[in-house]
């Protein structure tokens, strides 16, 4: 393309401002010479955020990410962004709230599980095994099948490639 092409195009479709996030940085949109797709680009509030944000310490707004990747035509307007920041100080307040409860009922099940000083009924429930609180009781107890063990087959016979055959399983 020819520079006069060029500068007559930069006269024709100047580079438009689109809008500004809530931390100050600015949005801007070069339109395509060949009616393609416009180039959209972020200036930072400050030269030295931009390391922040391609470092991964800030990030930018969803709504304008979107917008800069062509995911969502319109940009987004600052009501829109002040909606998803009011939303996103909620999500956060509830979070906290729930962590709150969780800390609560965590130190209530410490203190219920905490020994007691009933000596009669705790004396009888730390006689009992733990294996035998984990045990169904009598009535509940299924014969036990005996069942083959392969790794046990494996280390004593001999290396030999056997056929396998899949054993029917009773329910």
């Amino acid at each position: 393309m020819s520079i006069v092409r060029r500068l007559w195009q930069r006269i024709l479709k100047p580079t438009y401002f689109v809008g500004k996030d809530m931390e100050g940085n600015k949005y801007f949109e070069y339109p395509n010479a060949n009616n393609g797709r416009s180039k959209r680009t972020v200036k930072y509030r400050k030269n030295e955020d931009m390391w922040a944000y391609v470092a991964s310490g800030k990030r930018l707004p969803v709504q304008w990410s979107a917008w800069l990747t062509h995911t969502r035509p319109d940009p987004p307007g600052i009501e829109e962004l002040q909606a998803d920041l009011a939303r996103q100080q909620r999500v956060k307040l509830n979070a906290a709230i729930l962590e709150a409860r969780d800390e609560a009922e965590r130190a209530n099940r410490e203190r219920l599980e905490a020994p007691s000083h009933h000596s009669a009924v705790d004396t009888q429930s730390q006689n009992v095994s733990r294996d035998e609180r984990l045990e169904p009781p009598e009535s509940d107890r299924r014969p036990k099948t005996q069942t083959r063990d392969p790794w046990a087959e494996a280390l004593s016979g001999s290396d030999e490639p056997r056929s396998w055959v899949p054993m029917t399983r009773k329910r």
